[in-house]
């Protein structure tokens, strides 16, 4: 916000156009950071301001990689709040710009999301086949420089949205989709770093809801244990906000012993104040 406050005037001293684009482009681009670090911190109308800024100016920049990453990002926001409409929305109109960049990784990543947001509305055949198509734009951007917001995403990503698709879609559809979606989610968990924590909480609060759905609830109590104690020292109220459909699930199966512990740690753990272990 800092550098915003000392940035964004610099867009009317009336430099060079050449100039003028790269400033637009460097704006936008701390806009799009402070959208997402609103995001982050549970700003949602703050975020939306910031992207929407961010958009203005990548557009006038004329930088497609820019606006694809805008788009995603603006996807995601309405994703997490159960926005799934809203969030194809702007996976389907980061597409086409995408393309225009150049970068199969990044139709690869708004494809896959695509097919995240489909299944959450229960749309099975169609979020597969998004998904299939992300699965080959990955495999084909192996050759391809990507832009530099695209190169997040690696096959435990890719793996870790196949999971997450298939965890929609056993709550939408059809039970037996955590089946499949249960190895999914063990391999990107498998894959993932010591500095990759916030995603590892996620792929964790799924793999447990996974558990819940099958009826498995000592399974799903000992991941969703792990997923509390990654999830502790995270500030992101992002994590706390994916336990709770995880608690809603747990209270299913209430008189369930391994199920109500569960749902009394997540409860705790909801409570208890950002980065508090």
């Amino acid at each position: 916000m800092a550098l915003l406050n000392w940035a964004t005037p610099l867009l009317g001293t009336g430099e060079p156009a050449r100039v003028l684009r790269r400033l637009q482009v460097a704006v936008a681009d701390l806009h799009n950071l402070a959208g997402w670090a609103s995001f982050d911190l549970g700003l949602l109308e703050s975020a939306h301001l910031h992207f929407g800024r961010a958009m203005d100016l990548a557009r006038a920049a004329g930088n497609c990689a820019l606006e694809a990453n805008i788009l995603y990002r603006m996807g995601r926001v309405h994703l997490h709040h159960e926005l799934a409409e809203d969030a194809l929305a702007s996976f389907r109109r980061g597409l086409p710009v995408a393309q225009a960049s150049g970068s199969t990784l990044a139709m690869a990543i708004l494809h896959a999301n695509e097919a995240w947001a489909l299944a959450k509305m229960g749309a099975e055949k169609h979020a597969l086949r998004q998904f299939a198509c992300a699965e080959e734009e990955f495999h084909r951007s192996s050759r391809e420089d990507p832009p530099p917001w695209a190169r997040f995403f690696d096959l435990a990503d890719l793996v870790s949205i196949g999971g997450m698709v298939h965890t929609e879609l056993a709550r939408t559809c059809d039970v037996r989709y955590a089946r499949s979606a249960i190895p999914l989610l063990t391999r990107a968990i498998a894959s993932c770093g010591a500095d990759a924590a916030r995603s590892q909480s996620f792929r964790l609060a799924a793999l447990s809801m996974n558990h819940l759905v099958r009826n498995e609830a000592e399974q799903a109590r000992d991941v969703g244990v792990r997923a509390i104690e990654v999830s502790g020292p995270i500030r992101s109220v992002r994590t706390r906000d994916r336990m709770r459909p995880l608690k809603k699930e747990a209270e299913r199966l209430r008189g369930n012993e391994a199920a109500d512990e569960l749902c009394a740690r997540l409860g705790e753990f909801m409570a208890a104040p950002r980065g508090a272990a």
